[in-house]
């Protein structure tokens, strides 16, 4: 016997559908807008403990934070003036070399070929000189590639206008949820961005102090070995380090490559460092 099922569906659920659909999709228009915010929020987590030890040494918090700022300013300003120049040298060379790279693995790998063709895909040489011409406009665009991520200057100033103005308020963060935090809620939405906002300050000092020790070491160990672009290598560990567990295996892949164009045991050496 068939049985007819009749699902009641009332006004109320419909309506509350269509306010979720709506709340979606207007949270995707103002994606960036978030995506600021959040970035904004976790610099000023960053920066609050600074700030803190600055006020208890009867610094106002204001100045604390414009201090705070400047030192970090004139680091980061320090480390690009340091490392750009050769930097550029090396993503140049790269970009240049790299079709002669990949023409050299082709060479070295004469098995992957015969297999390659036993499946008529087609010739591995034609191949990796396609590979090889786009990956070197794409080295040679690296920059405004990277600065098109991440929302360009108008962006990074408004970041950096936000995280100020809540960093030099006392409690700005616990201000901030309050402002969007029904009444009821405000409570618990308190101790969890307080705890939120102090583990975040941990883990971002923790991670910049891990990238800068890391940068370094593998600069050092490439350097020492004779692995050609070793700032570009040591560049890419330091950023990919942030990534747990994966990270290291992605950024030892490009450095144990390049070494074996120039031998096996080198590139060995390098898996080890």
């Amino acid at each position: 016997m068939n049985q007819r099922q009749i699902i009641d569906i009332s006004t109320s659920t419909i309506f509350r559908v269509v306010l979720i659909l709506l709340g979606l999709v207007f949270l995707y228009f103002i994606r960036d807008i978030l995506a600021m915010l959040f970035v904004a929020l976790i610099i000023v987590a960053a920066v609050d403990s600074p700030v803190r030890w600055l006020k208890r040494h009867k610094i106002p918090r204001v100045v604390g934070v414009l201090i705070v700022y400047l030192l970090l300013f004139v680091i980061l300003g320090l480390i690009i003036s340091l490392i750009l120049p050769p930097l550029a040298n090396e993503v140049g060379e790269l970009a240049k070399n790299l079709p002669s790279y990949l023409e050299s693995l082709g060479t070295r790998f004469q098995a992957v070929q015969e297999w390659w063709n036993k499946f008529k895909i087609g010739d591995t040489q034609e191949l990796l000189s396609r590979i090889g011409g786009q990956l070197a406009k794409a080295a040679s665009s690296v920059f405004a590639t990277t600065v098109g991520i991440f929302g360009g200057l108008i962006s990074a100033l408004v970041i950096l206008v936000i995280s100020i103005y809540l960093a030099a308020q006392e409690k700005g963060i616990k201000k901030f949820f309050m402002s969007v935090t029904p009444p009821e809620h405000q409570a618990y939405i308190l101790a969890l961005a307080e705890r939120i906002q102090t583990k975040i300050g941990g883990w971002v000092w923790g991670q910049l102090l891990l990238c800068l020790i890391i940068g370094v070491l593998t600069f050092l160990g490439l350097t020492l070995l004779g692995v050609p672009y070793a700032l570009i290598l040591a560049l890419i560990a330091a950023l990919l380090e942030v990534i747990p567990y994966l990270g290291p295996i992605l950024a030892a892949v490009p450095a144990v490559i390049i070494a074996f164009l120039i031998s096996p045991f080198l590139a060995l050496l390098t898996l080890i460092l």
